[in-house]
């Protein structure tokens, strides 16, 4: 017996013993499904806790270490993003998917069309490819990677109770639940994040399950990391209920800069997708050279570290300070993720967020000292608004800034910007940071898990290819005569080089059937519609529907076109369509571990 099935046996027995143990005692759906949340909470706690100790060993040997080893000169620091990226190159060679970039964006594709499933490799991958790129100063933050941690975690213990395709999904998200809570010493803010951006749906079966692996992973966390949460804020005061006018500024502000992040951010992975000098798994090397250069003379945008956000609330820096703090942050982020480097983008949007707000508080300040004493508070609120924005999850933000402060008075301000930077974003571009990552993929989950699937298939999937075509001068009797035959519903005329010119339907000429005063007379070109609604190779399958649905036709052709040509390549018909699309339903929705 080989090493790896005496570990599937041992695994395999495990199951059984628990399973019955289940059976034994008829435990319902419901309680099976908290007791296995329970496990994927302590697990989730324990893979936040040892990927702290992981980013806090990267940081000991890429900021203490190394210098020491070269003399500690200045201008090193540009250089140690880019060697940290160095040693990210191997894991994105083996493991592109699982080593680059924000993980978010894959868990949530694996739950809308994948039944939950995540490689198990994951969880290593992600945790080392990201404690490599964080612990060396790129700029991203450590909430996206312990998400996706989380998630797998939690995906892991599904594959392992093979449970259904639904239950899975309920366990991805108490992973993604587990992973944010336990980071943030938030657990409310984590079930908010799991249901609005990793479910995308809010339903009472998955609620109970998710919160109890919320709950006992922030337990877990605080019992280990004695120090709380991460990021520590002063309590919230508002002097004025006049300040609300100067929130709703900077709601919208906030909306404008989350738009900001997002165009810069996806332009950067497609200019490295197009033009980079070099091979995928080096980009990040180059990227960490751009990020060496913008932290020499400006720090504070290196790595993960929470102290810039508390200086900007606490009023340490000028106002030009927090300027360019928030450009360069997002300069610098783009740098590190859209070359492939492994974080997520939670935390810079609460460094944008506190800086903006910073600047603004500063601002109203200047205008109305007795209504806005004090610029901290915007800079807190600022953070919520701009992540809220950004993620398009307002109720996750929001509370998220009032477990982080623990004050009730900070609700009302949170409501107020983050609803408005949400609508603004919104309004501005259709997809958050993450759903853009898969739009950029041609993967459009917004609509829910059906859309998600019509989106990821074409035409070119479900064509036909045996197409009657005719010539436009055949006469009348031999189309009817072709009709009659059994040659389908439908007749394409075409001219020598096979381009489109009109369709002829058996449905507009049954009328006609016996009519032979028609022959000699009426030719193909004569009978077809040339006002034809068609759909191209590429085009998707809820592209092809839409076009369906406003035409009297079950079948479109399929044509390459191009300037002063279509040519017919073959017909998708509607009952195809919807059978491959029940197919791919039950693959993905379906799914057994």
């Amino acid at each position: 017996m080989t090493k790896h099935s005496a570990k599937d046996g041992i695994a395999r027995s495990l199951r059984n013993r628990l399973l019955e143990f289940f059976r034994r005692y008829q435990l319902s759906d419901q309680t099976f499904l908290i007791i296995v949340a329970v496990i994927v909470g302590f697990l989730g706690g324990l893979g936040s806790i040892g990927f702290e100790w992981m980013i806090e060993i990267g940081q000991h040997f890429f900021f203490e270490i190394v210098p020491d080893l070269v003399g500690n000169p200045k201008w090193l620091v540009i250089l140690i993003p880019a060697f940290g990226a160095f040693f990210l190159a191997p894991l994105i060679y083996f493991f592109p998917v699982e080593a680059k970039s924000d993980g978010v964006p894959a868990t949530m594709e694996a739950v809308a069309l994948k039944g939950g499933i995540i490689k198990v490799r994951t969880f290593s991958t992600r945790m080392l490819a990201s404690a490599i790129t964080l612990g060396s100063g790129g700029s991203a933050g450590k909430e996206g990677p312990i998400i996706q941690i989380g998630a797998s975690i939690g995906s892991a213990v599904g594959q392992f109770f093979k449970v259904s395709g639904e239950r899975m999904r309920v366990l991805v998200g108490c992973g993604a639940a587990a992973g944010l809570a336990a980071i943030f010493n938030a657990p409310i803010a984590g079930v908010l994040f799991a249901l609005e951006v990793v479910l995308g749906e809010f339903n009472l079966h998955s609620f109970s399950p998710i919160v109890i692996s919320s709950v006992v992973a922030t337990a877990v966390s605080r019992a280990w990391l004695v120090h709380g949460a991460a990021l520590k804020l002063p309590p919230y005061m508002m002097f004025s209920y006049w300040e609300i006018f100067f929130y709703a500024i900077l709601g919208i502000a906030a909306g404008f800069v989350s738009v900001w992040f997002t165009k810069t951010l996806h332009g950067m992975e497609k200019l490295f997708e197009k033009f980079a000098p070099v091979k995928t798994h080096w980009q990040p090397i180059l990227g960490g050279l751009g990020v060496g250069a913008i932290g020499f003379f400006f720090p504070q945008i290196l790595g993960c570290s929470y102290d810039p956000i508390t200086q900007a609330i606490q009023g340490d820096f000028v106002w030009q300070t927090l300027l360019a703090l928030l450009a360069l942050k997002i300069v610098a982020t783009a740098l590190t993720l859209g070359s492939g480097g492994s974080g997520g983008i939670l935390y810079p949007c609460l460094f944008m967020g506190a800086t903006l707000g910073g600047v603004l508080g500063l601002v109203f300040n200047i205008l109305a000292p007795n209504i806005a004493p004090h610029a901290g508070g915007y800079a807190l609120v600022g953070m919520g608004a701009v992540l809220g924005a950004a993620v398009q999850a307002p109720m996750a933000a929001i509370m998220m800034g009032f477990e982080l402060t623990g004050s009730y008075a900070v609700i009302l301000p949170l409501m107020t910007s983050c609803v408005l930077a949400t609508v603004v974003h919104r309004r501005l571009m259709r997809h958050s940071i993450y759903t853009q990552v898969l739009i950029d993929r041609g993967i459009d989950i917004s609509a829910g898990r059906e859309m998600g699937i019509l989106t990821s298939l074409t035409a070119r999937d479900v064509m036909d290819h045996q197409v009657s075509k005719i010539p436009g001068t055949l006469p009348y009797n031999e189309v009817m005569q072709l009709f009659l035959g059994g040659r389908g519903n439908y007749l394409y005329t075409t001219d020598e080089d096979d381009n489109l010119l009109g369709v002829i339907s058996f449905q507009d000429l049954k009328e006609f059937i016996y009519d032979d005063q028609l022959n000699g007379l009426v030719y193909a070109k004569d009978l077809a519609n040339t006002d034809v609604v068609y759909v191209t190779p590429d085009e998707t399958l809820a592209s092809s529907l839409n076009k369906f649905s406003y035409i009297d036709m079950e079948e479109l052709p399929v044509v390459a076109s191009g300037d002063g040509f279509r040519r017919l390549l073959g017909v998708i018909t509607r009952n195809d369509l919807m059978k491959i699309y029940r197919q791919e339903m039950l693959k993905r929705v379906m799914i057994k571990t």
